[in-house]
């Protein structure tokens, strides 16, 4: 059986270099990190943030989940993308996915959302044989090329993997056209289900569905308690995407202390996953949940107890009792104590940074919303 690997989300802008330097040494597999163009709230270009990634790493991966390959070029994307490949000597991989959720960023770009997933079929097709031929015409639908050549070619042969993120629509997509599938917001019985799915349709199309990747992008929050950590995901999950995730929480993220996080993780295992993309959500949690992330993936991955071994070590090293010491922080800020006695916004927030965490707005908002609610 393929082993497991692991990944995690990075993407706090300049931090990013250290984020993934930090995971490195954890002992992760790859960091990746998504994009919107435009969103509901701030976020980078996902390709420059993985460049700086590369200056900083040696080993791992780096992925984007996802780039949102409908609102861009696919000649430009191939070059980015090849200019990555060459930045970490061979360590790119394109996670892409069509998107349509916020139709803004759509409009911004002057594309029809409509047609984001015919645009994105073609787009992929042009895409590798960009990688890999040396000169290259193409009548599509979207886009025309006349002995168009592009170089460098990528390091890796005969190009950086190109995984399909998204959910049930995405399968016949995966099968035809990706080197793997990478869902979201997936239970167990749906992932198994769907790969079904993608292995069947790939087999007819004559491609070896035993050579995708088969990856899970899930959203993630460890805690001591499960209502600790649910309340975590509830909160960040329900401002991103603003929506009430009250009860979604209970069914798609990985969510709850390391032993139910593990349970969890070993079902999916079940169903077929083989590399799970740990999504850490609130941003300003993302240090210490990362940490507790790798001795969790050691408890549900087959390896030798003496390598197990030296990754908790090396993971001991490096985790703290973040999680703990911020809720003690925002309770202390929050709480139905009298004003004077408590924390103000200010303070909390500085004694979190002195954590080494970098809050942004979202301590903030998280502080006023559990006051609000109380």
């Amino acid at each position: 059986m393929e082993p497991l690997k692991f990944g995690v989300t990075v993407g706090r802008g300049a931090a990013v270099g250290a984020d993934a330097k930090r995971a490195e040494d954890l002992g992760f597999d790859s960091v990746w990190v998504g994009e919107h163009v435009v969103w509901r709230h701030p976020m980078y270009d996902g390709l420059m943030l993985l460049a700086a990634a590369a200056m900083t790493t040696k080993r791992i991966l780096l992925g984007t989940s996802i780039l949102l390959l409908p609102l861009k070029h696919p000649v430009l994307v191939s070059k980015a993308v090849t200019t990555l490949d060459h930045l970490s000597n061979g360590r790119a991989v394109l996670g892409v996915g069509i998107g349509g959720e916020y139709p803004k960023e759509f409009n911004a770009m002057g594309i029809r959302r409509e047609e984001r997933g015919p645009r994105t079929n073609e787009a992929m097709q042009l895409m590798k044989r960009l990688w890999t031929e040396p000169s290259v015409t193409f009548n599509g639908r979207f886009f025309q090329l006349n002995d168009v050549g592009l170089e460098p070619h990528p390091i890796q042969k005969p190009h950086p993997p190109m995984l399909v993120g998204g959910r049930r629509g995405s399968l016949k997509r995966t099968a035809l056209y990706g080197d793997g599938w990478m869902p979201y917001m997936y239970t167990p019985e749906m992932y198994r289900d769907d790969l079904k799915q993608i292995e069947e349709i790939a087999s007819a199309a004559g491609r070896d569905p035993s050579k995708l990747w088969r990856t899970l992008y899930v959203f993630t929050s460890v805690a001591d308690k499960y209502e600790q950590a649910a309340q975590w995901a509830t909160t960040a999950l329900g401002t991103n995407y603003a929506q009430d995730f009250n009860k979604l929480v209970h069914k798609y993220p990985l969510v709850g202390t390391p032993q139910q996080v593990a349970e969890r993780m070993q079902q999916f295992i079940d169903a077929g996953v083989r590399y799970f993309i740990f999504a850490p959500v609130g941003q300003w949690l993302q240090d210490g949940t990362t940490r507790r992330l790798m001795p969790i993936s050691i408890s549900v991955k087959n390896v030798p107890d003496d390598v197990a071994e030296k990754l908790r070590q090396r993971a001991a090293r490096n985790h703290r009792s973040l999680q703990g010491e911020v809720l003690q922080i925002l309770e202390q800020a929050a709480s139905g104590r009298p004003v004077e006695k408590r924390l103000t916004v200010e303070e909390a927030s500085q004694r979190i940074k002195a954590l080494g965490i970098k809050t942004g707005d979202d301590a903030t908002r998280l502080i006023r919303e559990m006051r609000d609610s109380r």
